[in-house]
């Protein structure tokens, strides 16, 4: 019968890697019981090939396996930009601190001593799930802030470019006379140079939405940057100042 307390639906995948076939058999029972979902694996190039196949949530580390050891296992999960920041809880039967040193430099999160309690292992699994959730939730948080301060910036580089060829016409129709023919025209003139300019800020930016979606520092699937948008914004405005089609 599964815990009352189970993890929330669709059950995060955990890898469970140990030679020994009874650890493995124990770990999943207790796992499974508590809401996860559980994949064996009885050596490191299992445990390799297992991540390869499908990324677990989190991955319970044997150390001293025959072939590749739990060391060299986490080494290289933390060697791939994938795995990276994958959770790992290492099970040791070795003792001493040099030991459980070791495990922590080679890039595992946690340390459980054998013999252990089942218990323990889930609570340090929880505390370790935990932990990812609110780092993950944090770096969310902070890319929004990014996307919301990129856009603030870009909206604030269309508002300069029209506020200024709207001063443009404004100082026209200030300084223009009804009955003084060559003053209306510079109007007349001014108010389509300016109307072009505007539009060119408009096409620059329909035409950045429809490319990319904003990112913190660049745009997502794209290298455009501020400064990206800023040159396309000028290159329209000196087409349009020089009569060209924007």
């Amino acid at each position: 019968m599964p815990d009352e307390t189970v993890p929330p639906f669709p059950p995060q995948h955990l890898l469970v890697v140990d030679d020994d076939a009874m650890i493995r058999e124990v770990l999943q029972t207790r796992l499974e019981r508590a809401g996860y979902r559980v994949t064996p694996a009885g050596s490191g190039e299992e445990a390799l090939a297992a991540v390869a196949a499908g990324l677990p949530d989190l991955v319970v580390l044997d150390v001293r396996m025959p072939g590749i050891d739990g060391y060299e296992v986490c080494r290289r999960l933390r060697a791939a930009e994938e795995t990276r920041t994958l959770p790992v809880l290492m099970l040791t039967a070795y003792g001493g601190v040099d030991h459980t040193i070791q495990g922590l430099k080679a890039g595992a999160d946690d340390y459980v001593s054998k013999p252990f309690h089942p218990e323990e292992v889930l609570m340090r699994i929880r505390a370790l799930l935990r932990m990812r959730r609110i780092e993950s939730e944090l770096r969310e948080k902070e890319i929004h802030r990014a996307r919301a301060e990129t856009l603030s910036q870009l909206l604030v580089t269309m508002a300069h470019h029209i506020n200024n060829s709207l001063a443009v016409i404004e100082g026209r129709a200030q300084v223009t006379k009804p009955d003084n023919a060559e003053q209306a025209q510079r109007l007349k003139d001014a108010c389509v140079q300016q109307s072009r300019r505007i539009q060119a800020v408009l096409a620059s930016l329909e035409s950045l939405v429809r490319q990319v979606k904003l990112d913190t520092v660049h745009y997502a699937g794209s290298t455009l940057t501020m400064l990206d948008i800023e040159a396309e914004i000028r290159k329209r405005l000196h087409q349009a100042g020089s009569g060209e089609e924007a």
